[in-house]
């Protein structure tokens, strides 16, 4: 059985136009900071979403192009501290260039954008060129079919919160 579109051929074209957006009609950068496990610090490694979350360590950042979706900012009354601010941002990135510097997203990594930092919650891999995934494919092949992007929700975190400091140029 053969696949009338959506073969490698297709796919690179595709790859060229998404990069030739990302990279130089959009232009959104961001530096992302990947969570560092070995050198997390505190008494519940494990659990690196919660309580080790003061302790956290990060590679240096890597600056990625990618596609944004801003959440609204959201006001929330505190009775200890006063009024927070909160917000969700979407990350798009391509998959093909997370591929080639080595960098799979996972939750607990950092995303800078703008001088506020963003903890990514949720990775999500499901948009497929035309619906299928060339590595799994059961019926049409690896050559057909790919994924292309890694989509990550991220909540808005505070900067005191983080191991990480910024060095100056």
């Amino acid at each position: 059985m053969c696949a009338l579109f959506g073969s490698s051929r297709d796919i690179s074209f595709i790859k060229k136009v998404n990069r030739e957006l990302l990279d130089n009609v959009i232009q959104q950068e961001v530096d992302y900071y990947k969570y560092y496990l070995p050198e997390t610090k505190g008494k519940d490694t494990d659990n690196v979403y919660g309580e080790a979350s003061a302790q956290k360590t990060y590679y240096t950042a890597t600056r990625l192009t990618c596609l944004l979706t801003r959440g609204d900012q959201e006001y929330i009354q505190d009775d200890q501290f006063g009024i927070d601010i909160t917000q969700l941002m979407t990350f798009g990135f391509l998959k093909p260039k997370l591929r080639e510097i080595n960098l799979v997203p996972n939750a607990g990594d950092i995303v800078e954008v703008r001088g506020a930092y963003y903890e990514i919650d949720q990775v999500n891999e499901n948009q497929f060129v035309l619906g299928k995934d060339g590595d799994y494919g059961k019926s049409v092949g690896s050559e057909f079919g790919e994924s292309l992007s890694i989509v990550c929700v991220a909540h808005y975190t505070r900067v005191t919160r983080l191991q990480i400091v910024k060095s100056r140029y």
